[in-house]
């Protein structure tokens, strides 16, 4: 990809987020107690379902427009073959991810999940 033509950056959202996903992982819990580190692992369980969902919804969006690859200014032969490779995930998590995308979304699918 040419960097003089294409800028690909984070949103002032998905930057403040990775900021804040920095800032939990270098907390000290230790003087904590056990009923607030309790309360803290609900709270981070219920962040993280609500996080997935806006991913799913991306990823249905990504899916719909056939973008995957678009970040490498390349056309992906599919979207779940896209997720394996960029992000490592296997073939029946990143199938299931996208059928579970798609069905979360009103956007119609434009080809069927490929392993």
């Amino acid at each position: 990809m040419n960097p003089n033509t294409h800028s690909i950056r984070p949103s002032d959202g998905v930057a403040a987020l990775t900021m804040a996903v920095q800032q939990l992982a270098t907390q000290n819990l230790d003087g904590l107690s056990d009923a607030v580190r309790a309360e803290r692992v609900l709270q981070l369980r219920r962040l993280l379902d609500r996080r997935e969902g806006h991913w799913l919804n991306e990823l249905a969006a990504v899916d719909a427009r056939s973008a995957a690859g678009a970040e490498e200014d390349v056309q992906a032969g599919s979207t779940a073959g896209w997720l394996r490779g960029r992000l490592r995930m296997g073939a029946a998590a990143a199938s299931h991810a996208v059928r579970t995308a798609r069905a979360c979304s009103p956007a119609p699918s434009p080809e069927p999940v490929r392993p």
